[in-house]
Protein backbone atom coordinates (compact mmCIF):
# COMPACT_ATOMS: atom_id res chain seq x y z
CA UNK A 1 0.00 0.00 0.00
CA UNK A 2 2.78 2.79 1.02
CA UNK A 3 4.67 1.48 -2.37
CA UNK A 4 1.89 2.43 -4.07
CA UNK A 5 1.57 5.70 -2.87
CA UNK A 6 5.11 6.43 -2.71
CA UNK A 7 4.75 5.64 -6.95
CA UNK A 8 1.59 7.58 -7.02
CA UNK A 9 3.42 10.44 -5.85
CA UNK A 10 6.50 9.98 -7.70
CA UNK A 11 4.02 10.14 -10.94
CA UNK A 12 2.57 13.39 -9.75
CA UNK A 13 5.53 15.22 -8.98
CA UNK A 14 7.03 14.38 -12.74
CA UNK A 15 4.07 15.61 -14.13
CA UNK A 16 3.76 18.65 -11.87
CA UNK A 17 5.19 22.31 -13.37
CA UNK A 18 8.73 22.85 -12.35
CA UNK A 19 9.04 25.71 -9.68
CA UNK A 20 10.13 29.26 -10.04
CA UNK A 21 13.53 28.47 -8.57
CA UNK A 22 14.02 25.58 -11.20
CA UNK A 23 12.64 27.66 -14.48
CA UNK A 24 15.35 30.52 -13.51
CA UNK A 25 18.11 28.13 -12.62
CA UNK A 26 17.41 26.64 -15.87
CA UNK A 27 17.62 29.99 -17.43
CA UNK A 28 20.61 30.82 -16.13
CA UNK A 29 22.69 27.95 -17.21
CA UNK A 30 20.60 28.66 -20.95
CA UNK A 31 22.21 30.01 -24.26
CA UNK A 32 19.86 32.83 -23.85
CA UNK A 33 21.35 34.03 -20.69
CA UNK A 34 24.23 34.33 -21.98
CA UNK A 35 23.27 36.21 -25.14
CA UNK A 36 21.51 38.60 -22.87
CA UNK A 37 24.37 39.27 -21.04
CA UNK A 38 26.49 40.25 -24.17
CA UNK A 39 23.79 42.86 -25.20
CA UNK A 40 23.60 44.12 -21.73
CA UNK A 41 26.60 45.76 -22.42
CA UNK A 42 25.95 47.30 -25.42
CA UNK A 43 22.63 48.66 -24.33
CA UNK A 44 23.88 50.30 -21.09
CA UNK A 45 26.49 51.96 -23.56
CA UNK A 46 23.87 53.20 -25.46
CA UNK A 47 21.60 54.25 -22.23
CA UNK A 48 24.79 55.93 -20.68
CA UNK A 49 26.11 58.18 -23.85
CA UNK A 50 22.66 58.50 -26.03
CA UNK A 51 19.49 57.87 -24.37
CA UNK A 52 19.76 59.90 -20.78
CA UNK A 53 21.72 62.93 -22.20
CA UNK A 54 18.59 63.10 -24.03
CA UNK A 55 16.27 63.07 -21.24
CA UNK A 56 18.41 65.01 -18.94
CA UNK A 57 18.53 67.99 -21.89
CA UNK A 58 14.27 67.75 -21.82
CA UNK A 59 14.65 68.45 -18.08
CA UNK A 60 17.58 71.19 -18.09
CA UNK A 61 15.80 73.27 -20.92
CA UNK A 62 13.14 73.66 -17.91
CA UNK A 63 15.54 74.95 -15.53
CA UNK A 64 17.83 77.64 -14.47
CA UNK A 65 21.29 76.12 -14.09
CA UNK A 66 24.77 78.23 -14.22
CA UNK A 67 26.81 75.80 -12.63
CA UNK A 68 27.08 78.12 -9.54
CA UNK A 69 23.70 77.90 -8.48
CA UNK A 70 21.84 74.74 -7.58
CA UNK A 71 18.72 73.72 -10.57
CA UNK A 72 16.13 76.30 -10.25
CA UNK A 73 12.37 74.50 -12.21
CA UNK A 74 11.35 77.65 -14.72
CA UNK A 75 8.96 76.23 -16.91
CA UNK A 76 8.37 77.27 -20.33
CA UNK A 77 10.84 80.12 -20.02
CA UNK A 78 13.70 79.14 -21.40
CA UNK A 79 11.41 78.72 -24.47
CA UNK A 80 9.96 82.07 -23.98
CA UNK A 81 13.41 83.22 -24.36
CA UNK A 82 14.80 81.27 -27.14
CA UNK A 83 11.96 82.74 -29.45
CA UNK A 84 11.62 86.11 -28.15
CA UNK A 85 15.60 86.87 -28.76
CA UNK A 86 16.49 87.92 -32.22
CA UNK A 87 19.76 86.52 -32.25
CA UNK A 88 18.34 82.93 -31.87
CA UNK A 89 15.45 83.65 -34.73
CA UNK A 90 18.67 84.69 -36.35
CA UNK A 91 20.52 81.79 -35.37
CA UNK A 92 17.57 79.36 -36.71
CA UNK A 93 17.09 81.61 -39.67
CA UNK A 94 20.37 80.70 -40.64
CA UNK A 95 21.24 77.43 -39.76
CA UNK A 96 17.75 76.70 -42.19
CA UNK A 97 19.60 78.97 -44.98
CA UNK A 98 22.82 76.93 -45.14
CA UNK A 99 20.89 73.30 -45.41
CA UNK A 100 18.71 75.26 -48.49
CA UNK A 101 21.93 76.52 -49.70
CA UNK A 102 24.35 72.89 -49.73
CA UNK A 103 21.65 70.05 -49.97
CA UNK A 104 20.39 70.11 -53.18
CA UNK A 105 23.59 71.50 -54.23
CA UNK A 106 25.50 69.34 -52.84
CA UNK A 107 23.15 66.19 -53.31
CA UNK A 108 22.73 67.52 -57.29
CA UNK A 109 26.96 67.48 -58.02
CA UNK A 110 27.24 63.97 -55.56
CA UNK A 111 24.33 62.79 -57.77
CA UNK A 112 26.10 63.86 -61.50
CA UNK A 113 29.77 63.12 -60.02
CA UNK A 114 28.84 58.86 -58.95
CA UNK A 115 27.14 59.17 -62.29
CA UNK A 116 30.05 60.22 -64.67
CA UNK A 117 32.74 58.13 -62.14
CA UNK A 118 30.46 54.86 -62.87
CA UNK A 119 31.84 55.32 -66.43
CA UNK A 120 34.57 52.59 -68.15
CA UNK A 121 37.00 56.17 -68.47
CA UNK A 122 40.81 56.38 -68.13
CA UNK A 123 41.66 57.23 -64.27
CA UNK A 124 38.47 56.92 -62.35
CA UNK A 125 40.15 55.10 -59.67
CA UNK A 126 42.32 58.50 -59.24
CA UNK A 127 39.37 60.81 -59.48
CA UNK A 128 37.66 58.28 -57.26
CA UNK A 129 40.18 58.81 -54.47
CA UNK A 130 40.60 62.72 -55.53
CA UNK A 131 37.03 63.56 -54.56
CA UNK A 132 36.81 60.98 -51.60
CA UNK A 133 40.05 63.02 -50.52
CA UNK A 134 38.33 65.77 -48.82
CA UNK A 135 36.21 63.11 -46.34
CA UNK A 136 39.20 62.07 -44.83
CA UNK A 137 40.71 65.25 -43.88
CA UNK A 138 40.31 66.68 -41.09
CA UNK A 139 38.40 69.82 -40.25
CA UNK A 140 40.86 71.55 -38.58
CA UNK A 141 42.78 71.14 -41.69
CA UNK A 142 40.25 71.49 -44.05
CA UNK A 143 39.84 74.87 -42.50
CA UNK A 144 43.44 75.98 -42.38
CA UNK A 145 43.58 75.16 -46.51
CA UNK A 146 40.01 77.09 -47.47
CA UNK A 147 41.39 80.33 -44.43
CA UNK A 148 44.20 80.43 -47.36
CA UNK A 149 42.15 80.35 -50.17
CA UNK A 150 40.02 82.67 -49.06
CA UNK A 151 42.44 85.32 -47.82
CA UNK A 152 41.82 88.93 -48.79
CA UNK A 153 45.39 89.66 -49.32
CA UNK A 154 46.95 86.47 -50.40
CA UNK A 155 44.26 84.04 -51.60
CA UNK A 156 44.06 81.86 -54.16
CA UNK A 157 40.26 82.82 -55.18
CA UNK A 158 41.22 86.88 -55.45
CA UNK A 159 44.31 85.81 -57.18
CA UNK A 160 42.10 83.93 -60.03
CA UNK A 161 39.24 86.53 -59.93
CA UNK A 162 42.19 89.11 -60.08
CA UNK A 163 42.23 87.41 -63.85
CA UNK A 164 38.55 88.68 -64.77
CA UNK A 165 38.83 92.26 -63.30
CA UNK A 166 37.28 91.44 -60.06
CA UNK A 167 38.31 92.88 -57.08
CA UNK A 168 39.42 91.45 -54.09
CA UNK A 169 36.61 90.12 -51.71
CA UNK A 170 36.35 89.61 -48.22
CA UNK A 171 34.83 86.35 -48.21
CA UNK A 172 34.66 85.14 -44.50
CA UNK A 173 34.44 88.55 -43.13
CA UNK A 174 31.58 90.45 -45.26
CA UNK A 175 28.00 89.73 -44.39
CA UNK A 176 27.00 88.79 -47.79
CA UNK A 177 29.16 86.46 -48.47
CA UNK A 178 30.30 84.64 -44.94
CA UNK A 179 27.66 82.16 -45.65
CA UNK A 180 27.98 81.36 -49.10
CA UNK A 181 31.55 80.57 -48.52
CA UNK A 182 31.07 78.08 -45.64
CA UNK A 183 28.03 76.89 -48.32
CA UNK A 184 30.74 75.94 -50.58
CA UNK A 185 33.66 74.61 -48.00
CA UNK A 186 30.37 71.61 -46.71
CA UNK A 187 29.72 70.68 -50.16
CA UNK A 188 33.28 70.29 -51.11
CA UNK A 189 34.13 68.54 -47.95
CA UNK A 190 30.89 66.25 -48.26
CA UNK A 191 30.82 65.67 -52.12
CA UNK A 192 33.12 62.36 -51.67
CA UNK A 193 31.07 60.70 -49.24
CA UNK A 194 27.88 61.06 -51.05
CA UNK A 195 29.28 59.98 -54.09
CA UNK A 196 30.47 56.81 -52.99
CA UNK A 197 27.07 56.10 -51.84
CA UNK A 198 25.73 56.89 -55.16
CA UNK A 199 28.40 54.73 -56.90
CA UNK A 200 27.31 51.81 -54.63
CA UNK A 201 23.80 52.25 -55.41
CA UNK A 202 24.61 53.12 -59.57
CA UNK A 203 26.30 49.38 -59.26
CA UNK A 204 22.99 47.72 -58.19
CA UNK A 205 21.00 49.12 -60.93
CA UNK A 206 20.79 46.04 -63.74
CA UNK A 207 22.51 47.23 -67.16
CA UNK A 208 19.28 45.61 -68.73
CA UNK A 209 17.34 48.66 -67.89
CA UNK A 210 20.15 50.80 -69.26
CA UNK A 211 19.92 48.62 -72.50
CA UNK A 212 15.75 48.48 -73.06
CA UNK A 213 15.73 52.73 -72.67
CA UNK A 214 18.67 52.93 -75.46
CA UNK A 215 16.76 50.33 -77.93
CA UNK A 216 13.59 52.60 -77.42
CA UNK A 217 15.90 55.56 -78.70
CA UNK A 218 17.23 57.63 -74.50
CA UNK A 219 20.46 59.29 -75.06
CA UNK A 220 23.30 58.53 -72.29
CA UNK A 221 21.89 61.64 -70.03
CA UNK A 222 18.08 60.35 -70.84
CA UNK A 223 18.77 57.30 -69.45
CA UNK A 224 20.42 58.37 -66.76
CA UNK A 225 18.10 60.94 -65.40
CA UNK A 226 14.50 59.23 -66.35
CA UNK A 227 15.57 55.56 -66.01
CA UNK A 228 18.34 55.08 -63.50
CA UNK A 229 17.93 58.29 -60.96
CA UNK A 230 13.97 57.39 -59.93
CA UNK A 231 15.36 54.23 -58.83
CA UNK A 232 17.87 55.83 -56.52
CA UNK A 233 14.66 57.91 -54.73
CA UNK A 234 15.33 56.01 -51.40
CA UNK A 235 19.31 56.41 -51.60
CA UNK A 236 18.62 59.81 -52.40
CA UNK A 237 16.48 60.28 -49.47
CA UNK A 238 19.38 58.90 -47.04
CA UNK A 239 21.54 61.13 -48.73
CA UNK A 240 19.71 63.98 -48.08
CA UNK A 241 18.38 63.48 -44.25
CA UNK A 242 22.24 62.05 -43.30
CA UNK A 243 23.19 65.55 -45.30
CA UNK A 244 20.39 67.65 -43.53
CA UNK A 245 21.71 66.42 -40.24
CA UNK A 246 25.01 67.06 -41.04
CA UNK A 247 24.44 70.90 -41.53
CA UNK A 248 22.39 71.36 -38.61
CA UNK A 249 25.48 69.99 -36.42
CA UNK A 250 28.18 71.75 -38.48
CA UNK A 251 30.03 73.19 -35.52
CA UNK A 252 33.82 72.60 -36.28
CA UNK A 253 34.07 74.85 -39.55
CA UNK A 254 31.96 78.14 -37.90
CA UNK A 255 33.83 77.90 -34.97
CA UNK A 256 37.58 77.63 -36.90
CA UNK A 257 36.59 79.90 -39.79
CA UNK A 258 33.49 82.86 -38.53
CA UNK A 259 32.65 82.40 -34.93
CA UNK A 260 28.88 83.25 -36.12
CA UNK A 261 30.26 86.25 -37.49
CA UNK A 262 30.12 88.51 -39.46
CA UNK A 263 27.36 90.07 -37.86
CA UNK A 264 25.99 87.44 -37.13
CA UNK A 265 25.04 85.53 -40.54
CA UNK A 266 26.60 82.57 -39.67
CA UNK A 267 25.26 82.38 -36.26
CA UNK A 268 23.34 78.85 -36.93
CA UNK A 269 21.92 76.89 -33.82
CA UNK A 270 24.57 74.51 -33.02
CA UNK A 271 27.02 77.88 -32.53
CA UNK A 272 24.67 79.27 -30.40
CA UNK A 273 23.84 76.19 -28.24
CA UNK A 274 27.83 76.21 -27.85
CA UNK A 275 27.73 79.78 -27.29
CA UNK A 276 24.74 79.90 -23.92
CA UNK A 277 26.35 76.73 -22.69
CA UNK A 278 30.21 77.65 -22.49
CA UNK A 279 30.62 81.06 -23.17
CA UNK A 280 27.30 82.11 -21.23
CA UNK A 281 26.95 79.52 -19.03
CA UNK A 282 23.04 79.72 -19.88
CA UNK A 283 22.43 75.84 -19.47
CA UNK A 284 19.21 76.00 -19.29
CA UNK A 285 18.98 78.16 -22.27
CA UNK A 286 21.20 76.46 -24.21
CA UNK A 287 19.62 73.26 -23.53
CA UNK A 288 16.84 74.58 -24.71
CA UNK A 289 18.14 75.91 -27.70
CA UNK A 290 19.31 72.06 -27.90
CA UNK A 291 15.32 70.85 -27.92
CA UNK A 292 14.74 73.35 -31.02
CA UNK A 293 17.62 71.99 -32.93
CA UNK A 294 16.15 68.28 -32.18
CA UNK A 295 12.54 69.59 -33.34
CA UNK A 296 13.75 71.10 -36.50
CA UNK A 297 15.67 67.93 -37.17
CA UNK A 298 13.10 65.84 -36.99
CA UNK A 299 10.43 68.03 -39.11
CA UNK A 300 12.83 68.49 -42.17
CA UNK A 301 13.43 64.39 -41.73
CA UNK A 302 9.65 63.61 -41.90
CA UNK A 303 8.59 66.02 -44.64
CA UNK A 304 11.87 64.51 -46.43
CA UNK A 305 10.04 60.79 -46.03
CA UNK A 306 6.57 62.13 -46.60
CA UNK A 307 8.26 63.83 -50.37
CA UNK A 308 9.48 60.53 -51.02
CA UNK A 309 6.63 58.32 -49.89
CA UNK A 310 4.26 60.59 -52.32
CA UNK A 311 6.93 60.53 -54.91
CA UNK A 312 6.59 56.31 -55.02
CA UNK A 313 2.81 56.23 -54.72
Amino acid sequence: MSTLTADSRRAVNVGAAPSLQERWQRFTGSETFTAYLFLMAPLLILFAIKIYPVFYNVFLSFTNYDLFSPLEFVGLKNYRDVFGAEVNIKAIRNTILFAVGAVPIGTTLALVVAGLLNQPIRGRILFRFLFYLPVITSVVVSAMIWRYIYSPQFGLLNYAIGFFGIPPQQWLNDPSLAMPSLIIITIWGALGGHMIIFLAALQDVPNELREAAAIDGAKGWQTYLYVVVPLLRPVILFVVVTYTIGIFRNFGLIFLLTQGGPQNTTNTLVWEVYQNAFGYLRFGRAAALAMVLLFTILVITALNFRLLREENT
